[in-house]
């Protein structure tokens, strides 16, 4: 009994930390990447930049699950 509540918090703490992670790790994209944008005018050129950034940018929940199934397909035959 006393071990599901340890995993149990364990998994909403690692949920919650993973999300405060994602949150400010896009912060610091949208922050670097704005003094850019300010200095540009362009409709055709700000909606390329977008497009840029929005490939470059991956959640860390995202790379880490896909890590995750890597890690699993090479450990299933």
């Amino acid at each position: 009994m006393k071990r599901k509540l340890i995993l149990k918090t364990a998994f909403f703490s690692f949920i919650a930390f993973s999300g405060l992670y994602s949150f400010l790790y896009l912060n610091t994209v949208a922050k670097s990447s704005g003094d850019s944008q300010m200095l540009q005018f362009g409709e055709k050129q700000i909606m390329e930049q977008i497009d840029d950034l929005e490939e470059k940018k991956i959640l860390p929940e995202v790379f880490l699950l896909e890590k995750l199934i890597e890690v699993g397909k090479s450990l299933i035959p």
